[in-house]
């Protein structure tokens, strides 16, 4: 019994003692605990990560159905019966779940947001020697063969994002919506063989008035062979690497060089417009107020130049057409835009009783404002963003009129997303109006001048690029970013 008290001294003695032995003890202690703590992290599902509970029907044909339920981080699928006739692989923690035609086959697949543990799992590549061990996130799909059997159609090894939620793209189901956990968006679409991600911003870039004066084109003439491009070159990057980029084509086309001019009346040869094509323009927007400068032949002669060049020219119309067309459509990394474009009127007066939808006017009354709205709404319906060319203001003057806010606000009251302001050949104040849809107007009153021989000051000689970039959101499509670079208009 002695001994044993002694023992029991003598290590109780040498604890105390040694600080050293026990802060060691005690640090490595620390350490395990730490290391625990990071291999239960690593090998575990984040903690963000909201596991959906939904029961949805899926299209396996013309006729055909069948019923998937998600509950308990696993998904089945049962028959018209009842009976189950698939479920979810055990080791797969699904987070959520759609059902999608994204090969347009007329039968839906199903598509799973699901957490497993290795990124290759059987079908690792070759390149690859061992997989990883700790969970991760995937994007599987499943679709039904003609036998009624289910199987797996793809799987991503790594999406490149943590996907928060996913859903198919409200104006095309065979496109892909996921939202990741930093908010961000990307859009996906079957290409062949496995899911392609989409670009999901677009681009715009928009220039002003676009002013072929006599001393261009005698410079264009003696100097250039008669081409155009010159006109341009400064700004062919920025055009090209637009999505969209657009101006204001002020002077109409002609095709009998004979009437080729400069101001007061404005008539441009073809190779004008070959240049616009050339430096890659989108939109050409035609309503102002030097459209019939040359009659209704150059009008139509504009209009259908810029067609065969693939450029769109909202706010004409060929004289022949029987039925108004009040705007036009361009699509762009999943997102569609309905263009409008107006104008206060023309130098010959108002041509509508002769040719009603030649040109493109402001509602003069509340009819036509009414008819406007109802134009806007339609075109909310084929497109996910609105942008109007307005041709306004008073020339040379820096201050917005009156008629361009009552415009600009029954344009934001009409749902537009977007409003490109020409005609004043100086560049005017920007403005972002609150819309009672909860949504943003943003205007740009005036960009001024964009190729002009306008030199008689600073103001004429300076004109406005506006850079915006149209992006998709959870909810919609809406302005990522906006921007005005002053830019040299005078062509020399």
């Amino acid at each position: 019994m002695d001994t044993e008290l002694q023992i029991r001294k003598i290590m109780k003695n040498l604890f105390l003692k040694n600080k050293k032995i026990r802060w060691l003890l005690l640090f490595f202690g620390i350490v395990v605990a730490i290391c625990v703590v990071l291999i239960i992290r690593e090998n575990a599902i984040p903690s963000w990560v909201k596991w959906q509970k939904k029961q949805i029907s899926i299209r396996k044909g013309e006729d055909e159905k069948a019923e998937l339920i998600l509950d308990k981080k696993a998904f089945a699928i049962y028959d018209s019966k009842g009976d189950e006739i698939f479920r979810s692989d055990k080791a797969y923690k699904i987070q959520d779940v759609i059902a999608a035609d994204i090969d347009n086959d007329g039968q839906e697949e199903i598509l799973a947001i699901l957490w497993k543990k290795g990124i290759y799992g059987k079908h690792m590549p070759f390149w690859k020697k061992t997989d990883e061990k700790n969970y991760s996130q995937h994007l599987f799909i499943y679709r039904f063969e003609k036998s009624g059997n289910i199987v797996p159609m793809w799987g991503a090894s790594e999406t490149g994002i943590l996907i928060n939620r996913i859903k198919t793209y409200h104006k095309n189901s065979a496109m892909i919506m996921c939202e990741a956990v930093d908010k961000e968006i990307s859009l996906w679409r079957w290409n062949d063989w496995g899911l392609r991600r989409e670009e999901s911003d677009v681009s715009f870039v928009a220039f002003g008035d676009n002013l072929i004066h006599t001393e261009i084109y005698e410079y264009a003439e003696h100097e250039e062979n008669g081409k155009f491009d010159f006109l341009y070159v400064p700004f062919t990057d920025e055009i090209r690497n637009a999505d969209i980029a657009a101006l204001n084509a002020e002077t109409v086309l002609v095709e009998d060089r004979d009437q080729v001019s400069g101001y007061p009346i404005f008539g441009s040869p073809k190779e004008v417009g070959e240049a616009i094509a050339d430096a890659g323009f989108d939109i050409a927007a035609c309503a102002n107020n030097h459209i019939m400068d040359k009659g209704i032949s150059a009008l139509d002669y504009t209009y259908n130049f810029y067609q065969s060049k693939d450029i769109l020219c909202p706010g004409i119309q060929k004289s022949s057409d029987t039925s108004y067309k009040p705007y036009e459509l361009i699509s762009r990394n999943g997102i569609r835009f309905a263009v409008f474009s107006y104008t206060y009127g023309t130098n010959v007066g108002d041509i509508s009783k002769v040719y009603p939808y030649a040109v493109h006017y402001f509602p003069q009354n509340e009819t036509q404002e009414k008819e406007l709205l109802e134009d806007f709404e339609k075109a909310r319906k084929e497109a996910d963003f609105i942008i109007v060319f307005a041709h306004w203001g008073e020339e040379y003057q820096k201050e917005v009129t009156k008629q361009q806010k009552e415009m600009a606000a029954l344009f934001a009251k009409a749902g537009a997303d977007l409003v490109i302001g020409s005609h004043p050949h100086v560049v005017q104040e920007t403005e972002t109006i609150k819309r009672d849809d909860g949504g943003d107007t943003l205007i740009y009153y005036s960009l001024g001048n964009f190729r002009a021989n306008q030199g008689m000051n600073e103001e004429t000689r300076t004109g406005g690029e506006a850079k915006v970039v149209i992006s998709h959101t959870w909810d919609g499509v809406t302005i990522k970013s906006h921007e005005l670079e002053l830019i040299s208009a005078f062509w020399k």
